[in-house]
This record gives C-alpha cells, sequence and structure tokens, in this order.
C-alpha cells in the first residue's frame, strides 16, 4: 500500500471515530458486558495507537519495530491514562497519538517505510497491520452500535 493511501486510511479512522462515536451519550458507549462495550474498543484503539507511536518513534531511533503489535509487552507505555476517562477524553487520547503518528510517519526518508536494518517487519508492513486493525475495530464498534450510521 502506499504511504498516501496509508495516511488517508489512518485519518479516516479518526473521523470515523469523531462522526460515529463522539457525539454519542457516554451511558450507550458503556453499554455491555465489561470487554463487549464501545468504550472498551475505543479504550484498545487507543492502547495499541500508543504503543505503535511509541514503537514508530523506537524504530525511528534505530531500535527493532517488534512490540507494535503481537507481543504488547515490548513496547511499554510511557504514561498509562486514567481508566476513569470519558470515551471523549479517550477518543481525544488516540487522536493526539495518531497525530504523533502521522508527524513520524511525514517525517520519514521514503527508504525507511521498507528498510529492514532494524528487524523483520518494516514501517510500511506495520503501518499497514495498524490500518488493519483499525478496521476490526470500528466494525467491532458498528455491531455494538447496532447501526451502520451510527447516529
Amino acid at each position: 500500500m502506499g504511504e498516501q493511501e496509508l495516511f488517508n486510511g489512518l485519518i479516516a479512522t479518526y473521523r470515523e471515530l469523531n462522526l460515529k462515536v463522539r457525539t454519542l451519550p457516554e451511558e450507550r458507549l458503556s453499554l455491555g458486558q465489561s470487554g463487549n462495550t464501545v468504550r472498551d474498543v475505543v479504550l484498545e484503539m487507543r492502547d495499541d495507537e500508543l504503543r505503535f507511536s511509541q514503537a514508530l518513534k523506537d524504530r525511528l531511533s534505530g531500535i527493532s519495530l517488534t512490540g507494535a503489535f503481537g507481543d504488547k509487552g515490548e513496547t511499554q507505555l510511557i504514561e498509562i491514562p486514567s481508566p476513569d476517562d470519558t470515551t471523549v477524553e479517550v477518543i481525544s487520547q488516540f487522536g493526539t497519538a495518531r497525530e504523533s503518528t502521522l508527524a513520524m510517519l511525514r517525517g520519514m526518508a521514503p527508504e525507511t517505510w521498507d528498510d529492514r536494518d532494524h528487524g523483520p517487519t518494516t514501517v510500511r508492513e506495520a503501518t499497514e497491520d495498524l490500518l488493519a486493525s483499525d478496521g476490526v475495530h470500528l466494525e467491532k464498534i458498528v455491531a455494538l452500535l447496532g447501526s451502520p450510521s451510527a447516529n
């Protein structure tokens, strides 16, 4: 997948969260069993994005990109936001981390996208995985809300 497609997809995820989730009441986002609510999915997305952003920063500093996905224990989150944050706050945290990711990706030299000098996973492959994960999470959100428009 090309860089511009990846940028567009990463930006679209945040737009979707803002359009489909941000406007809904917290009560609706917290309905369901623990681990199976819209809020829980958004929390997972935020944590994945924080982990990815940190792994990308590490990679651009010359460290392997492992830990962005898969074994989530390898890349440590610098700060764990409060578990009591509202879904809107979590979406904002996701957006801040996504902005950081996009800024780092935009600043990379073209050859860095496919460089394997720092591990078996390229930045392009890891970013494609992140975008695929976004899609799975957004599908879960739509299913939990019970309608494709969620409005």
